[in-house]
């Protein structure tokens, strides 16, 4: 199993040095609002690729010392077991000259995201995605996404690159460039990025599915979906390098169209992710607030026994403050029953209660852990 042995953080957001030991089990870190420890699992977040479980920008999780930031914040963590011997150490940090940046090494060599992802699996859960299900779309599409990373490691880099083509042609579009041969270069990095980010999707929508179908539970079952013009495709069996081309013949022949709308109207980027409560037959939308906290759990657990030869580790933000105690029991007995690293947060201690002394507690003050 894998598992983050210790931590080191350095002038990160309310710590200005933490130097941590976890064992490989159910971790409670509870404390009042403030304390730091959302804090904590944002730095465990950032050791996997993207921006984190607060999406936010590098120069801005510096510690601020007298309201100034401090020239440059580390995050250093111990991982051991996941198939390795020897344990791999991970770092990532601000770039001093440059605040933007931020580097990564594992086991002091430079690094790239994809090779982290294939070493380290995580998924979270927070109270900002208690509004997924009646949120923007963009949101649920990032909420897979990072479920494909897990599967694709490379996912993000994928994603990146489809982005990055998207823009450049919105660029051309709105300029009223005419270049055929520029919107050629830009539409085949188009298509095939965008091809394998839906492939990505597909693959794990299907295998979300698959677990959620194999296995009772005591949080609700959810059909999950997922439609756009590339995804539909794979789902009726068509292969990639079809999808591929015929995604670049749509993107060419509708560039007048595009043109006027002034941006790219087809492909992965207005993809719609469905999830609805299996037995009431109800979009999640319109389920309660309470129903769609458990719809969001059991997708987290479907995707941690979808991913357990992976041993993910997960990251639960607040996940029990709305449970009642049956589910709070149950909840604490299904993670338990995975036997993944699992590091959760709450105000207080007696929300993990139903772990016992199975789960190592630690206190949260002002930054300091006890």
């Amino acid at each position: 199993m894998a598992s983050i042995a210790s931590l080191r953080l350095i002038d990160f957001r309310s710590y200005a040095a933490l130097d941590v030991q976890f064992q490989s089990g159910a971790i409670a870190l509870y404390g009042p609002n403030g304390a730091g420890k959302t804090n904590l699992l944002e730095a465990i977040s950032l050791l996997s690729p993207g921006r984190g479980l607060r999406r936010a920008k590098t120069d801005l999780l510096a510690r601020l010392k007298d309201g100034q930031s401090q020239p440059a914040w580390g995050i250093n963590a111990v991982l051991q077991g996941g198939g390795d011997a020897d344990a791999t150490r991970i770092s990532i940090g601000q770039v001093p000259e440059h605040p933007r940046r931020r580097q990564l090494k594992i086991d002091g060599r430079a690094a790239t995201g994809p090779e982290l992802a294939r070493r380290l699996s995580l998924l979270w859960l927070t109270p900002a995605q208690d509004r997924l299900f009646t949120g923007p779309a963009s949101d649920r599409r990032k909420f897979i996404d990072r479920f494909a990373l897990a599967f694709t490691p490379d996912h993000g880099s994928n994603a990146v690159r489809f982005e990055k083509a998207r823009t450049e042609r919105n660029r051309l579009l709105s300029d009223g460039i005419t270049d055929r041969s520029w919107y050629d270069a830009i539409e085949a990095d188009l298509s095939k990025f965008g091809a394998l980010v839906a492939q990505a999707r597909h693959k794990t929508i299907q295998n979300l599915q698959i677990e959620i179908a194999a296995r009772e539970t005591i949080f609700p079952k959810s059909l999950v979906g997922l439609s756009g013009t590339l995804e539909d495709q794979f789902r009726e069996g068509l292969d990639i390098t079809s999808i591929t081309n015929g995604y670049r013949k749509s993107l060419s022949d509708n560039r007048q169209t595009d043109m006027r709308a002034g941006r790219t109207l087809n492909g992965p980027h207005r993809s719609e992710v469905h999830v609805t409560h299996k037995v009431k037959a109800m979009p999640a939308a319109l389920c309660s607030t309470g129903e769609q906290k458990a719809l969001l759990i059991g997708l987290i657990l479907a995707q941690a026994r979808a991913l357990a030869k992976k041993s993910p580790i997960l990251l639960l933000d607040e996940v029990a403050a709305h449970l009642d105690s049956v589910r709070r029991a149950a909840l604490a007995e299904e993670l338990l029953d995975l036997g993944l690293q699992v590091f959760m947060t709450g105000t207080d201690e007696n929300l993990f209660s139903d772990f016992g002394t199975r789960a190592q507690s630690l206190k949260v003050t002002n930054g300091l852990l006890s």
